[in-house]
């Protein structure tokens, strides 16, 4: 069974920065710079539930995303950009809603009350601390002025198994 995700690729200035300092590290990442939506958590292979999202999706109309300061979960384990939206707030809890997910779920995937919207920059468990905390201090100047973009689609995401990158499958529109 594979893996879905909704997310937003950002824009191409800001994806650019990311993948620059990621290359000056030598960090592999196992995704493109995203914005996860709906992680995987409940999403079956049946795709029963695309026409629900896709209606969602369209419908939410467009907007923005700010893009903040770089920041850390855990005890540094993730470097992130963190992301200011109440629209995208909005449209992650309308996605979970179509999904039955059970609070363990929830939690697993980090959804509803616990969904912090980011932009992964790189994880501890691929690269050592200090280098996290360089890879901040490189990126950081980039980031003090807020970045805005607009967001008109949103993508369904797809991975075989964990060995691969995720990879678009379908980019839907929004359509108001």
């Amino acid at each position: 069974m594979g893996e879905y995700a909704f997310a937003i690729v950002p824009s191409f200035d800001i994806c650019e920065k990311i993948i620059t300092v990621r290359g000056k590290y030598k960090y592999v990442s196992s995704s493109e710079p995203h914005i996860t939506v709906k992680a995987s958590c409940g999403i079956s292979d049946d795709m029963k539930w695309l026409p629900a999202c896709r209606n969602i999706i369209s419908n939410s109309g467009i907007f923005e995303v700010t893009v903040g300061l770089p920041n850390y979960f855990g005890n540094k384990d993730v470097l992130y950009l963190e992301i200011i939206s109440d629209e995208l707030i909005e449209l992650h809890k309308r996605l979970v809603s179509v999904f039955d997910a059970d609070e363990e779920q929830i939690r697993k995937c980090f959804e509803l009350e616990h969904y912090k919207p980011h932009i992964t920059i790189a994880r501890k468990s691929r690269l050592s601390e200090s280098a996290i905390e360089e890879m901040r201090k490189d990126i950081s100047p980039y980031f003090r002025s807020k970045h805005v973009f607009s967001v008109s689609s949103v993508g369904l995401f797809y991975r075989e198994d964990n060995n691969e990158k995720f990879r678009k499958k379908i980019d839907i529109e929004i359509t108001n």
